[in-house]
């Protein structure tokens, strides 16, 4: 971890989010007895599991000793960073990583998209063997110490990140492979990219297109009639807001860069997730049993690379990502009423007696508090930026249209190196350098996971998290900050726009 490692663990002891309990998971066998022991209260319906007991909140007539050993020693990681120089725009990098550390023997995760990563890279040697160099500069990185806590991806780009910022135009991420359909997370900038490819790979078991499989698995699992018709009406994949809990998040929410995380599942259960059974065995009999799924992601996640890589324009498109952030905002909304109702009519049916007349006196429950109805918040700077962002991603859109029917002829060099750089610099502006409230290392202000909520995204985080916290007049305050921060990005979206047409124009005037 470098030099900086003791220091780090020395910091450990004033962390305010380093829990002061110990926690230790255990199999549900060992639970069983210490949960039938619990007396007290019946439990919620939604706190209740699977076991066939009937759950109580405690105490109990048991007495528990625990005893945790741990092992605080310090060990290597070890990332492997393998780089093919491009051959025009070495300055601009494509990244591609998997970790390649595993809880027990990591058939699935992470050696199955490991192998999906190593079979792309051994194909990109042999390409540039046989003549061909990539135009922009190509990184492939097998990353260590991600199940304690993505230690290599955070710490690598921790020390590069300055250079990332500079130089980095996409990072494209993999982990677990199963069966099924390609379900993309990320930053919509990449989307159109994306569903391009997943036009172009065919699925190995429904020879369907990877794209026509996914697009109709949105339609057949969406919530109801409003939802699978937006659906129908989608042109490209969704790729849905990341949070935490893989290699992609220093890069998207620490540096600002074009994330994808990409992988094929939903066909297979997960039984084996992290456990010793999730071995060779148990991959080659229940999950991708010919490894035919480990060859689509290879092809997908090695075409997207080379796009990337050779694309005379880096294939960004900000349209997707305009709309995205529109629906969270709408998402911010309409929690707020949620919340407004909910606690309005809350409160009535407290006065009421409401709950005292239903409760059952032989499992008693406590009435729920009384709640202070949410305030109004003003959404009006946000919805601004948005209508700006909109504008400019429109602005953007139509230049791009113009571009791809300028009939194949290169720009100028000098004017394409203009529309790349303002290209690179836009997802930079994502960030805000104090980071979120309470947790300054997430600097990206749209995309960040939740501080409570493992792998889920919380998406404008610095607004959405003091609402989940009940906190309306601190969510009120962040409003404009994000609002600022969209701004920004939706000026740096307009100066690539105008870069772009200056370009086309100099193209037509040579």
């Amino acid at each position: 971890m470098g030099a900086t490692a003791q220091a780090k663990r020395l910091a450990l002891k004033d962390a305010r989010t380093i829990q002061k309990i110990p926690v230790l998971p255990i199999s549900w066998g060992d639970a069983l007895p210490l949960l039938s022991a619990l007396g007290g209260p019946d439990v919620p319906e939604s706190w209740r599991g699977g076991l066939n007991i009937t759950y109580h909140l405690g105490p109990g007539p048991a007495v528990v000793h625990l005893v945790m050993q741990s092992n605080w020693d310090l060990k290597p990681v070890y990332d492997v960073i393998a780089t093919l120089k491009g051959a025009t725009d070495a300055d601009q990098w494509v990244i591609r990583g998997n970790h390649h550390d595993a809880w027990v023997n990591g058939a699935e995760d992470p050696l199955a998209g490991q192998v999906a990563l190593l079979e792309e890279a051994r194909m990109l040697g042999a390409l540039h063997r046989a003549g061909w160099t990539p135009a922009r500069t190509i990184m492939y990185c097998s990353w260590d110490g991600e199940e304690p806590g993505l230690l290599g991806s955070v710490e690598w780009v921790e020390t590069h990140r300055s250079e990332l910022m500079q130089h980095a135009v996409a990072y494209i991420n993999s982990d677990t492979n199963d069966r099924g359909f390609l379900l993309p997370g990320g930053t919509q900038d990449l989307e159109t990219m994306i569903s391009a490819v997943a036009h172009d790979v065919q699925d190995p078991e429904t020879h369907l297109s990877v794209f026509e499989r996914s697009h109709l698995y949105s339609i057949g699992n969406a919530k109801d009639a409003e939802e699978r018709a937006e659906v129908r009406k989608r042109t490209d994949l969704e790729v849905t807001a990341l949070g935490d809990g893989s290699d992609f998040t220093a890069f998207q929410d620490y540096a600002g860069i074009p994330t994808l995380d990409l992988g094929f599942g939903e066909e297979n259960d997960g039984d084996e997730y992290h456990s010793i059974y999730d071995d060779f065995y148990w991959y080659t009999h229940f999950i991708d049993t010919d490894f035919v799924y480990g060859r689509a992601l290879a092809q997908t996640a090695g075409s997207a690379i080379l796009r990337l890589a050779d694309a005379e324009l880096i294939p960004l498109d900000y349209a997707p990502q305009a709309e995205a952030i529109a629906r969270y905002e709408s998402e911010l909304e309409k929690l707020l009423k949620d919340k407004q109702d909910e606690y309005t009519e809350r409160n009535l049916e407290l006065d009421e007696g409401v709950y005292k007349a239903l409760l059952d006196p032989r499992r008693p429950l406590a009435p729920p508090p009384v709640e202070a109805v949410p305030p109004y918040m003003n959404f009006a700077p946000m919805k601004n930026a948005i209508a700006a962002l909109h504008k400019s991603s429109d602005h953007y859109s139509k230049a791009l249209a113009q571009f791809a029917a300028h009939g194949g002829k290169p720009l100028p060099p000098a004017a394409r190196a203009r529309v790349n750089a303002a290209l690179l610099h836009v997802s930079r502006l994502f960030l805000n350098e104090s980071g979120l409230p309470e947790r300054p290392w997430f600097k990206n202000q749209v995309y960040a996971p939740g501080a409570y909520t493992g792998y889920d995204a919380r998406p404008i985080a610095a607004v959405r998290e003091y609402m989940d916290e009940k906190k309306w007049r601190e969510a009120d305050a962040q409003v404009p900050m994000v609002a600022a921060v969209l701004t920004r990005v939706a000026a740096g979206i307009e100066e690539a726009a105008r870069e772009l047409e200056g370009a086309l124009a100099e193209s037509a005037g040579q």
